[in-house]
């Protein structure tokens, strides 16, 4: 494959001159490093801000429950017990721990080209390292979801970010030891990294209003760009002055500045806070995820007098409510009903009503089944999985190996990377934080549910297909600074897919939400389990890089398409 006559000479030291560019401190890395810390340590310091509110509202409770003590006994009301931590502060806490995540799983993206040079290592052998750290992440995208809808997010967040930081902390020896250790090690990082998004998506379900989940979502999801630019940034400084392997104890070691935020934190409870379910106590199986029935939805089932309520309802009787039709049915349930089309009480024969409106949801749960196994067969499922998988092969192709992409297409020195890598990452995370905010502003606005998804994906996918094909391509006339400029076009575009599939399972499964989203991850997953260590082997036997941008851009239209073909709007009966 031919290079670009244009790219900048081996031990070359000259940097890029883009205004934007120029302002930072690439020449001085003390001062980068220290400029940095200084934004680290103001978010630090406002999440404490927040963090005191919250205590100081949970101790004014407290005195409240004090003090009434004597009235309760007279008989006045109990006051209330202490509120959870805001969704605010929830959404911000969490946002860092995904930042946190993706710093942690990225700096290798960058670490692996001085290591492959001490190493020796082919690109076959780089693709196959960089891809274990998936095998891991898909091991556990399911039961991570399964314990967090079953027993809350929090704690299972917690041992993933605590385990997926030991294992950055030891990647260093571990690659001293070879490849299979380091193997070993990619898989477990993997492994905690694995449970992460499951839970945080269990606890936007259950504590988050769901008018400002999509902007909980798009924020969140947002963090995880803002820690790959952190990763693209920080990490060709600190192998410069420090060496590659304190890439992964700095980054390693940042978990500790979050668990003390974290910890104190309460949320509503347990699995059963917002849509019903199994709470704390229920002991949990992985048969309990493909169950056709829950206990909780006997609630639902129609007994001989709630039947003739319905058929009273139905025929021009005093109307029932739909809580006395349903029992005591979660009000997402509810909701579920009221939302069904109205051609199934055509086809019944009568006009809709809250009666016929539960009869038909429960003849629709005995006729599909309730839980994750119905659900997975349903085209709104789909849809997500098939989003999730198109789109990450993109991703993930780009995250793992857009370093070497600049360094062997581009001849850019390592010093010299963070100047076309970190700002696609930026402007992907702003665009991100900003989806959900447009999502919901058109959704308050009227916008059908559907057509908003579909806007936001179309437009997030088909657009990073043509600027990746062009990033390659002879427009750049051999420039890195125009391929970075395609490039960040492109993941800014895909970040409004944020507000687009990464709802979606809110949408149609909010009960089942982290098993839902779980499922759409671990297609994601496998994506990168396959889009990483094939470009390795595409690299090593074509040298083409066109090639592997051609390849991903092909998969960002087939996503476009089966996303907008099968997208759901509304939940679906099998979430039960």
């Amino acid at each position: 494959m031919s290079r670009s006559g244009s790219a900048s000479p081996a031990g070359s030291s000259s940097r890029p001159t883009s205004p934007q560019l120029s302002k930072m401190n690439w020449r001085n890395p003390t001062l980068l490093l220290s400029q940095s810390a200084a934004g680290v340590k103001g978010c630090y310091m406002q999440l404490a801000g927040l963090a005191r509110g919250q205590r100081v509202q949970a101790r004014s409770h407290d005195s409240a429950d004090e003090e009434a003590d004597d009235g309760v006994l007279a008989g006045a009301p109990a006051p209330a017990p202490n509120q959870p931590a805001s969704w605010e502060l929830l959404v911000a806490l969490t946002a860092l721990s995904v930042a946190i995540c993706y710093a942690d799983r990225s700096n290798i993206s960058t670490a692996i080209i001085p290591m492959s040079e001490q190493f020796g290592w082919e690109p076959s052998w780089q693709g196959l390292i960089l891809s274990m750290f998936f095998l891991g992440y898909l091991l556990t995208q399911m039961l991570g979801g399964a314990l967090a809808d079953r027993y809350g997010g929090k704690g299972v967040l917690t041992a993933g970010v605590a385990a997926w930081s030991v294992c950055t902390i030891l990647t260093p020896p571990t690659a001293y030891l070879g490849i299979p250790a380091l193997v070993a090690m990619r898989i477990a990082m993997g492994l905690g990294e694995g449970v992460a998004f499951p839970a945080i998506h269990s606890i936007i379900s259950r504590s988050i209003p769901q008018d400002k989940q999509s902007t909980a979502v798009g924020v969140v999801t947002a963090a995880s760009y803002a820690g790959t630019a952190v990763a693209f940034g920080l990490a060709p400084t600190i192998i410069e002055e420090l060496g590659w392997p304190w890439v992964f104890y700095l980054f390693g070691a940042s978990a500790a500045l979050w668990l003390p935020f974290w910890l104190p934190q309460r949320m509503e409870g347990g699995s059963s806070s917002r849509h019903g379910g199994g709470g704390g106590g229920k002991s949990f199986s992985l048969m309990s995820l493909f169950a056709t029935a829950d206990a909780d939805d006997a609630s639902l089932r129609l007994t001989p007098d709630r039947e003739a309520q319905g058929q009273a309802g139905s025929s021009g009787g005093a109307r029932p409510s739909l809580d006395a039709v349903a029992g005591e049915g979660s009000k997402q349930r509810l909701q579920t009903a009221r939302s069904l089309p109205d051609d199934a009480a055509s086809e019944a024969g009568t006009e809709w009503s809250d009666g016929v409106a539960v009869a038909y949801l429960v003849q629709e749960q005995q006729r599909h089944g309730v839980g994750f196994a119905a659900l997975i067969r349903t085209r709104e499922v789909w849809a997500i999985c098939a989003a999730q998988y198109t789109g990450s092969w993109g991703f993930y192709g780009l995250l793992n190996w857009l370093p070497s992409f600049f360094k062997d297409h581009y001849h850019v020195e390592i010093a010299q990377l963070a100047s076309f890598t970190l700002l696609p990452y930026v402007v992907q995370g702003s665009v991100g934080a900003a989806s959900g905010v447009i999502a919901d502003k058109l959704l308050a606005r009227g916008w059908p549910v559907r057509r908003v998804r579909r806007v936001l994906q179309t437009a997030g996918m088909l657009g990073p297909a043509a600027c990746m094909l062009a990033a390659a391509s002879p427009l750049t006339d051999g420039d890195p600074g125009a391929a970075s400029a395609w490039i960040t076009v492109g993941l800014g575009l895909n970040a409004l897919t944020l507000g687009a599939v990464s709802v979606s399972h809110l949408d149609v499964a909010p009960k089942h939400a982290g098993v839902v989203f779980a499922a759409g991850n671990t297609s994601a997953t496998v994506a990168g389990l396959l889009a990483v260590p094939l470009t390795g082997v595409v690299l090593q036997t074509t040298g083409s890089w066109p090639l592997v941008f051609g390849i991903t851009a092909a998969h960002y239209c087939v996503g476009a398409v089966l996303f907008a073909w099968w997208v759901g709007d509304k939940p679906l009966p099998q979430d039960g």
